[in-house]
Parts: C-alpha cells; sequence; structure tokens
C-alpha cells in the first residue's frame, strides 16, 4: 500500500509549505487500481469554472503543490478518482500576480451547486455541493479532507481568506465539500 504524508493546497509564493506535514492513517491510503477512469475536466456552472485536470504527487516533502497553471486543476492521483468511493481531491489557486485563477470565485459557490468532473473514458461523475468550509492553514483538517468515506465524496481546495503580505500567502484554505449523485 503507498502510504503518503499530505497536506492540502497551500504552498506560498516562495515555495515553502503553509503548514506543517501531517501523517495520514495506514488504511485511508490506497493504490490506484485503475477501476474508475481519471479526471480531465471539471465544470462548475454556477461560478462559470470549466478547466482541465492534471495529475497532482506530493513532492519531495510530503507536500501536494498547486497545479503549476492557474488556469487548471489538480487531482491528487494518489487518492481515488473522482466517483470512485472515497474522496477524490482537486485543488487549483485562487488567483495569482496576474489576477484571478480557476477558482477565484469558489468561496461563492453554495450547497446543492452542480459539480461536473469529466473523466478520460468519456463518462462524467456529477456531484451536488454539502458544504463549503474555511479553516485555517495551520488548522487543516487533514483526515476529514484525506481519511476514508464510506461513499463516492469530492474535495475541492484553494486559498482564501486574508492575504499576509508579509509571508506572502493566504491564511485559510476554502473547502468544498461535494457528494456523488451520478
Amino acid at each position: 500500500m503507498l502510504v503518503v504524508l499530505l497536506v492540502a493546497v497551500g504552498v506560498t509564493a516562495a515555495g515553502r509549505p503553509a503548514h506543517p506535514l501531517l501523517p495520514l492513517p495506514a488504511h485511508a491510503a490506497r493504490e490506484l487500481d485503475g477501476q474508475v477512469a481519471p479526471p480531465v475536466r471539471i465544470r462548475i456552472p454556477a461560478i462559470g469554472v470549466d478547466a482541465p485536470v492534471g495529475p497532482l504527487d506530493v513532492d519531495a516533502h510530503g507536500v501536494l503543490p498547486a497545479p503549476a497553471s492557474d488556469g487548471t486543476t489538480g487531482w491528487w492521483r494518489a487518492g481515488p478518482e473522482p466517483g470512485e468511493q472515497g474522496a477524490a481531491v482537486l485543488a487549483g489557486h485562487v488567483d495569482s500576480q496576474s489576477g484571478p485563477a480557476v477558482f477565484f470565485h469558489l468561496r461563492h459557490l453554495h450547497s446543492n451547486a452542480a459539480i461536473f468532473v469529466d473523466r478520460s473514458d468519456g463518462s462524467t461523475a456529477q456531484f451536488t455541493v454539502r458544504r463549503i468550509e474555511r479553516h485555517r492553514k495551520d488548522a487543516f483538517p487533514t483526515h476529514s479532507v484525506y481519511g476514508p468515506t464510506p461513499r463516492s465524496e469530492l474535495r475541492i481546495i484553494t486559498c482564501g481568506g486574508a492575504f499576509d503580505r508579509a509571508e506572502r500567502r493566504y491564511r485559510d484554505n476554502v473547502i468544498v465539500v461535494a457528494d456523488r449523485v451520478r
């Protein structure tokens, strides 16, 4: 089994982790088995998101980095694929030096909003937003984001809250929790 240490998206502009590494329980990790096709695109009509999804791996420090591009999202590929049992995790930037990024309006999403994740086999997994959370980066809920779940769920993570100019990072993470509906 692949055991991974993770933190949420939250690498500072200088490339430093935004909060400490926290271990996942061994039973929460899994090996990729290819049963569900990987995600290639995410669509959230309520906030105008229609963006490609690429794979993300943890870095040498055990940190899940943000995607390289401001207009793309990343999927933690050591976790479940969207539509598979468990919590699939997608991450993306809220903004950049040049302006808004893919998840700029994520904090404005509302309960019951639809999220569509297109997969490489042409199928689409549909999710409905259950809640939107905001947590300080130093109090990130690692287990509730990356831990096991009895059904197919989706977590979308971006930065939020106040921007700390001295640290060059946001103080919080915005986390969307969604349930698969089909």
